[in-house]
């Protein structure tokens, strides 16, 4: 049970972890930003407490420093300066190390400089007024005023008051509207505001963190002992909540003397009940949109699941094609519709805003721009535009090379930049969109570009091409991409322009993407990265080619058309005319070395495959399918014109033809 616990408690600080990253990034644009500060003690604050939970006390050492430090920014007694950001990335970075250790692994120094850095609250501000928790019991009046829409964020004011009434002797007045508490409960409308009169001996801090998942402006709190004389804030905001009905000296006074002495004299420090694992866990997700998390592995199976079942469906469909019953015919239809449904829900299940690969870049670029000392500034467009999930995690590596190679060979250092009339701020541009059933991701930086004259040098020295060669800009940007291509005279510890492009079209090409190269001297660079949305299961048009049955993605289909055969293949023409252009033309029949198609007209299948198109003959279009894509096995390894392969429902074997592929393949040839 204990593991089942620290497993959830690690998932969660992971995600933890990915928002206090892109926090302190943002604390380091904006240091004053209150909202950001009380971001990342809110994270602080919610480590500290489930590390204790589960035993990972250094963790929890370490949050409750930071957690201090905060709180110093929080009421304004120093600033985020650039020492305060580093060593909250430096914490970021160690806990999730710790992750893997059990807690275990702490730099005791770092801890030390943490502890210098703070100083202790006394050192601070030695004001004998303030609240710095000696013992002391102090009265504080807190006027409580929810949202009305609090419900909606998942928060739950009755266990907000309950936490207070655990810190100390409690009087409460609630306020409330035309309705009932309960009958504003039950329609999810807060109409109603606390006054809470409480006697305590701990700090202010303490007593906010019960409202840490609240704005300001849902709570304002005084200390009684430092309301200065003519100050009408308290008195004004209780005439308001009152409609002016009470006298808010008498008011006040009456309340204070209502609140009992149970708590506040005890020695007791620690008033509050602790919390079970799965409170914790709770708390955690008081903050955020109502959800769950569900392992890759379930969502894996869950889609081996649906893909059986549509498999089967279409074996369903032949049986009942057979009986030719219309009843039988009708009820199958509505099986198909709702199918169809459950597979489109199931793949939504799979797909994630690509926001969650391309924050974790936000810290790399920092970290690596100041190494090399240039001024980068990230821009990423289309956070919220969703993609499978597996597809997300196979191009994390491609995604982190083309950066790197951006920031270490395409940005220019600042003083290069000034002098050719740029801003002395390099601009890295990350934009993903929708192109049909694709997703684009576009890497655009505003360097020096390519090189092209540098990589025909290299080329000619790797026998690409001769010395005399007129080649074109597409095919210099296309060497780039060859394996151990490099135009990089020294090695760099970061990366060098060309060095792994291979990999990463390779990993593209994996996963049914494409990858494009545009540049131009002194203006910068783009790579457009194209990617299906999802891998599982697609929609698909099914041919026969001789004895074999082939499946084409749809979403690669522009045209299909009837033509003579003997017109199309008079002197072996590897081109077709299509919009008064000619485009690459390819015999499936060829390909699979079978016999040259004997009847009078063939079936013409334009392919346009990331705005390239070139055309294929087939013998016969039999209707669309819905493919459940299967990897394929050993004897396959060495067939590179299929991606994969997929039952049919007489249980024979369709191929998926790799359209990316056969267009490389014919315009090598």
């Amino acid at each position: 049970m204990r593991d089942e616990f620290v497993n959830a408690f690690v998932e969660e600080v992971k995600e933890l972890l990915i928002q206090l990253e892109d926090s302190i990034i943002l604390l380091e644009k904006e240091p004053t930003n209150p909202d950001i500060i009380n971001s990342i003690f809110r994270v602080m604050h919610t480590l500290k407490g489930t590390a204790g939970m589960v035993g990972f006390r250094n963790i929890q050492d370490l949050t409750h420093e930071f957690e201090s430090l905060y709180s110093e920014l929080r009421e304004g007694k120093r600033t985020a300066d650039s020492e305060i950001i580093d060593l909250t990335l430096q914490a970021k970075d160690m806990i999730q190390n710790m992750l893997s250790t059990s807690g275990e692994d702490i730099n005791t120094d770092f801890l030390g400089i943490i502890k210098e850095k703070i100083g202790s609250y006394d050192q601070i501000e030695a004001n004998p007024s303030s609240d710095d928790g000696d013992g002391e019991s102090h009265i504080y009046i807190i006027v409580f005023s929810p949202d009305k829409g609090i419900f909606e964020r998942g928060i739950d004011p009755d266990k907000t008051l309950a936490d207070i009434k655990s810190q100390g002797d409690t009087f409460i007045v609630p306020v409330s509207g035309k309705k009932s508490w309960e009958k504003q409960k039950t329609e999810k409308i807060c109409q109603t505001v606390w006054e809470i009169y409480l006697r305590t001996n701990l700090k202010i801090t303490d007593i906010e963190s019960s409202f840490l998942f609240y704005d300001r402006d849902e709570f304002s709190m005084f200390k009684v002992s430092e309301i200065k004389p003519g100050d009408s804030t308290l008195s004004n905001l209780l005439s308001r909540i009152h409609r002016n009905k009470i006298d808010p000296e008498v008011h006040i006074n009456d309340c204070i003397a209502k609140i009992p002495f149970e708590r506040a004299r005890t020695d007791a420090v620690i008033l509050r009940k602790p919390l079970t694992p799965k409170q914790v866990l709770s708390e955690i997700h008081n903050d955020t949109d109502a959800g769950i998390n569900v392992s890759s592995q379930k969502l894996d199976e869950l889609m081996n699941l649906v893909s059986e079942l549509v498999t089967f469906t279409a074996n369903m469909q032949v049986q009942v094609s057979r009986l030719n019953d219309s009843k039988l015919n009708n009820a199958f239809e509505n099986i198909e519709k709702l199918t169809k449904k459950f597979r489109n829900n199931a793949l939504d299940l799979r797909l994630v805003p690509v926001e969650t690969l391309l924050s974790r870049f936000k810290r790399q670029i920092r970290d690596l721009s100041r190494e090399l000392g240039k001024k980068v500034n990230l821009l990423i467009e289309g956070q919220d535009i969703e993609i499978d999930k597996t597809i997300l995690r196979s191009i994390e590596s491609p995604l982190q090379h083309i950066i790197r190679n951006s920031i270490d060979h395409g940005i220019e250092p600042e003083s290069e930049r000034i002098s050719k009339g740029k801003e002395p701020e390099g601009l890295l541009k990350i934009t993903a969109f929708y192109s049909g059933a694709s997703v684009i991701l576009q890497i655009q930086d505003d360097g020096s570009g390519i090189n092209l004259d540098r990589v025909k040098e290299c080329a000619i020295k790797r026998g690409y091409i001769q010395a005399d060669q007129v080649v074109s800009k597409e095919d210099l940007l296309g060497f780039i991409m060859e394996p151990g291509f490099t135009t990089s005279e020294n090695v760099s510890m970061v990366s060098g322009r060309g060095v792994g492009m291979d990999v990463v079209r390779k990993e593209l090409n994996g996963v049914g993407g494409s990858l494009e190269i545009f540049t131009e001297k002194d203006l910068g660079t783009s790579i457009i990265m194209k990617l299906p949305m999802t891998l599982t299961i697609i929609d698909t048009l099914l041919v026969n080619v001789g004895e074999t049955q082939v499946l084409i993605p749809v979403m690669d289909v522009e045209y299909c058309f009837m033509e003579n055969t003997n017109k199309l293949f008079r002197k072996d023409n590897k081109y077709i005319e299509y919009k008064n252009c000619p485009i690459p033309l390819v015999s499936l029949r060829h390909q699979f070395r079978y016999e040259r198609f004997m009847k009078d007209e063939v079936m013409v299948i334009v392919i346009n495959k990331f705005e390239r198109r070139y055309a294929i003959t087939v013998d016969e279009i039999l209707g669309e399918h819905q493919a459940v894509i299967k990897p394929l096995g050993e004897l396959f390894v060495n067939q590179f014109l299929f991606s994969g392969g997929s039952i049919m429902a007489d249980g024979k074997m369709a191929f998926i033809l790799d359209t990316n592929f056969l267009f490389n393949h014919i315009t090598k040839i």
